[in-house]
C-alpha cells in the first residue's frame, strides 16, 4: 500500500498539479465557475416549461396558465444559456489576466483583457467564405427559425454560436487576445497619455493598439479559412468533437472519475483539478445539446446527480453507516458531525476526518463506488430506462432532488439515485466494518 501511495505522489500528482496550476488552466477553471450561475438561472426557466412533464396530472392547468407567458420568461433562458459562450469569453479574458497580475504583471488590466477577449470571439461568429470572386456571408434558407443569414447561424431566433457550441472557441480566442495584449503591454506598444488625463481615458487609449492587433490577427485567420471554404468554428468542431466523444464514452468517464479520486486519496482536491479545470466546459456543451434534443449521456450535472451522493466518492452511504452502525466513538461522533453536510454533498469532514486520505481501509470503496454508480447511471440512460440530463442544477441538492430536477422530472432518475445510495452503503460496509473494529479495539486498549 505504501508503494501505491508513493506511486501516486511521485508519478500522478506532480504532472497533474503542474498542469492544473498553469495560468491558462486556472483562468479556464475560474471562467467555468463564473458561468455556473447563468446555467442555473437558465434552468429555472427550462423547469417552468417542463412543469407539465414533471407534474402530468396538472398539465392542462399549466398549459392554460403559466405556459401562455412562456415567450416572456424564456428570454431568461436564451440570454443565459443561449449566450453562455459570451459570458465565458468575458470571464476567460478577465481571470486569465488576473493570473498574470498575481504573477507580477501589474500593468495589465483585467477589464481590458475581458473586453479584448469578447471582441476576438465576436469576430469569429459570422461564417464568411470566398465565393464567385467575393467574400460573402454564408446564407441558407431559414426553415422553422433555423438557418443562416449573412453568415450568422440562427436557431429559434437566436445566434447559435453564442450558446454552448461556442464555448471552446471563446476560450481559444480569449487566450489569443490576452497574449496579444500582454505582448503590447510588456513591450510598451501602447499609447501613453500625459499625466493628469483621467484614468479611464488613459486605459482606453492604452488598449487601442492591442485592439487593432487583435482585429488584424483574427481577420487574417478568418480570411485564410474563408478562402479554404470554412471557418474557425467548423475547423475546430472536428477535434473538439473527438475530445467530447472520448470524455462522453463509458471508458472516458471511468478514467475521469479514477483521476479525480486518486488525487483525493492523497489529499488533493481532485474535483477542482480534473472536473472544474478540464471537464466542466465539455459537460456544459453536452448539456446545451441535450436541451436542444441530443442524447449525450455524460452531460451537465451527471456526476452530482448519481455519483457524488454526499460528495466525491459517494460518501453519504459511509456517513449513514457511521451514524447507525459504528461502534467506535471516533466514527460515531464523526458521523453525527458529518451527516448534515453530507446530505448537501459536502464531505471534507469525512475525507479528512475519517480519514479517507491515506487510509488503506477506505480507499478501495472510495475508488470503486463512483465507478459502479456512474456505470449504472451511464447504461441506464443508454438503454433508455432513465432520461438524459437536460437541466443544470445546484451541486448541493440532496440525493434524488437533483436527479429529479436535472432530468426534467424523470421518476426513474430519482429511483436510480436512491439505488446508487443503497449500493454505496453495500460497497462501503465491509471496509467500514473492518476499520470500525480496528478503531474500537484501539479505544478499548
Amino acid at each position: 500500500m505504501n508503494k501505491f501511495f508513493g506511486f501516486l505522489e511521485k508519478r500522478l500528482l506532480p504532472p497533474l498539479n503542474k498542469v492544473a496550476n498553469t495560468k491558462v488552466v486556472r483562468g479556464i477553471m475560474n471562467a467555468s465557475l463564473a458561468a455556473v450561475p447563468f446555467t442555473i438561472v437558465a434552468s429555472i426557466f427550462l423547469i417552468l416549461n417542463n412543469l407539465p412533464t414533471i407534474f402530468p396530472f396538472a398539465a392542462t392547468f399549466f398549459q392554460n396558465t403559466l405556459l401562455r407567458f412562456s415567450a416572456f420568461y424564456s428570454i431568461g433562458n436564451t440570454m443565459a444559456l443561449g449566450t453562455i459562450a459570451v459570458y465565458y469569453s468575458l470571464a476567460i479574458g478577465y481571470y486569465y489576466i488576473e493570473e498574470y497580475r498575481k504573477a507580477g504583471e501589474e500593468k495589465l488590466n483585467a477589464f481590458t483583457g475581458s473586453v479584448l477577449s469578447l471582441f476576438a470571439f465576436l469576430m469569429t461568429i459570422p461564417s464568411i467564405i470566398w465565393k464567385n470572386g467575393a467574400a460573402v456571408g454564408v446564407s441558407t434558407k431559414v426553415v422553422e427559425n433555423t438557418g443562416s443569414v449573412n453568415g450568422l447561424a440562427l436557431a429559434n431566433g437566436w445566434i447559435t454560436r453564442f450558446g454552448g457550441v461556442g464555448i471552446f472557441i471563446s476560450i481559444i480566442m480569449g487566450i489569443l487576445a490576452v497574449q496579444v495584449y500582454r505582448f503590447c503591454v510588456n513591450r510598451d506598444l501602447t499609447i501613453k497619455m500625459p499625466e493628469g488625463v483621467p484614468a479611464g481615458v488613459s486605459r482606453s487609449f492604452a488598449s487601442l493598439i492591442p485592439v487593432v492587433l487583435v482585429a488584424f490577427i483574427v481577420i487574417i485567420i478568418v480570411s485564410i479559412l474563408g478562402f479554404l471554404g470554412t471557418d474557425i468554428h467548423a475547423l475546430l468542431s472536428v477535434p473538439f468533437g473527438f475530445v467530447k466523444y472520448l470524455t462522453g464514452s463509458w471508458l472516458g468517464m471511468v478514467i475521469i472519475l479514477l483521476l479525480i479520486h486518486l488525487l483525493w486519496i492523497v489529499g488533493v482536491h481532485g474535483t477542482a483539478i480534473i472536473k472544474n479545470s478540464f471537464i466542466n466546459p465539455i459537460l456544459l456543451v453536452a448539456l446545451t445539446e441535450n436541451i436542444n434534443g441530443s442524447h449525450n449521456i455524460f452531460a451537465g450535472d451527471f456526476i452530482n446527480m448519481w455519483v457524488f451522493l454526499g460528495g466525491a466518492g459517494g460518501t453519504l452511504g459511509l456517513a449513514l453507516l457511521m451514524n447507525f452502525a459504528a461502534k467506535s466513538k471516533q466514527l460515531k461522533i464523526l458521523g453525527h458531525t458529518a451527516i448534515i453536510p453530507s446530505i448537501f454533498n459536502i464531505n471534507e469532514p469525512i475525507i479528512f476526518g475519517a480519514p479517507i486520505v491515506y487510509n488503506p481501509y477506505l480507499i478501495i470503496p472510495f475508488l470503486v463506488n463512483p465507478i459502479v454508480s456512474a456505470s449504472l447511471a451511464y447504461f441506464a440512460i443508454k438503454i433508455g430506462i432513465v432520461g438524459v440530463v437536460n437541466t443544470a442544477i445546484a451541486w448541493v441538492l440532496p440525493v434524488g432532488v437533483g436527479a429529479w430536477l436535472g432530468t426534467g422530472g424523470n421518476i426513474p432518475a430519482v429511483i436510480l439515485a436512491f439505488i446508487n445510495l443503497a449500493i454505496s452503503i453495500a460497497i462501503y460496509y465491509p471496509f467500514f466494518r473492518m476499520y470500525d473494529q480496528k478503531l474500537l479495539a484501539e479505544e478499548k486498549n
